[in-house]
């Protein structure tokens, strides 16, 4: 019986140590840090500049949602909230004044974010590049980004009362879980089974939904303190620290995932719903009874 439990043991142990170092390889192999400030650079790059059009272009009603999420998640104040409010109210001016040549500029910078969040998902899952694939992968990704939030700006707007503080709740929820779930199957085109990637899913759902409460806390803080030192640019401090924070938490939590799910034992077979290691695979086959 004690012989029993002390190989059962011993199991766990090399199964602790064998992953955490695989865990420690990936994240070296992945560039935890690096990855984390490319992100988080690709992103302010990327993503002001979509929102600037998603505003131009949506309805009013949602380009005052979106900016009253921006005050909210930010705290922005001062002469930035007074150029957040500009942006709103010329609306029919930053409409008539998108080009071809201003949406290619926006598509190019918001591929680039793309392909950097690509390269972490193929480092981490040990997938090669998929090249010009990678490109048309990612504007994908871009359309289904863009209706995600406009189901974000929906649920900011849903009525007071506990009822719509319920349904807020579950739609915040469940479209986090679906995008995370959604988007490395498509970044990585469906070369990891979507019962592979469903952990993954949760887990940046989770992390991500964590990090977005406690931005609401410090960022705020933060950005009425620098713009009162430093004005504007302090604001763009700010901001561009803490989507270094979120990146790296959001590249640790892919890391995890993945090798988790490549992983042997009960956590591996339970992620992947196979008793084999390379059942994390599209098209890998399935052992009987499994």
């Amino acid at each position: 019986m004690w012989g029993a439990w002390q190989r059962r043991l011993r199991g766990v142990v090399r199964w602790v140590f064998g992953t955490f170092e695989t865990l420690i390889e990936r994240l070296v192999a992945v560039g935890f840090i690096q990855s984390g400030v490319v992100l988080a650079a690709q992103t302010f790059l990327a993503l002001f500049p979509l929102l600037i059009a998603v505003v131009a272009l949506a309805p009013a009603a949602m380009g005052t949602s979106i900016a009253g999420s921006l005050r909210t998640r930010f705290g922005i104040s001062g002469s930035t909230d007074e150029m957040v409010d500009n942006l709103v109210d010329s609306r029919t001016d930053l409409r008539g004044g998108i080009t071809v040549f201003g949406a290619i500029v926006v598509l190019a910078a918001a591929t680039s974010f793309t392909r950097a969040l690509q390269r972490v998902y193929e480092l981490s899952w040990g997938l090669p590049r998929m090249g010009i694939r990678g490109t048309a992968r990612g504007l994908i990704w871009l359309l289904g980004f863009v209706a995600y939030l406009v189901l974000i700006s929906t649920a900011v707007r849903v009525g007071t009362g506990v009822a719509a503080t319920v349904v807020r709740t579950v739609l915040l929820v469940t479209s986090a879980i679906l995008l995370w779930w959604w988007t490395p199957y498509v970044l990585l085109s469906g070369r990891v089974r979507a019962r592979a990637l469903l952990p993954s899913g949760l887990l940046t759902a989770t992390v991500m939904l964590v990090v977005g409460r406690v931005s609401n806390v410090v960022v705020p803080r933060t950005i009425r303190n620098n713009e009162r030192h430093f004005g504007t640019i302090g604001v763009v401090f700010a901001v561009e620290s803490w989507l270094v924070v979120v990146a790296c938490a959001l590249v640790g939590t892919v890391v995890v995932s993945a090798v988790v799910a490549q992983a042997g034992g009960p956590l591996g077979r339970l992620a992947r719903g196979s008793a084999d290691v390379h059942g994390w695979r599209r098209g890998a086959p399935t052992p009987t009874g499994h």
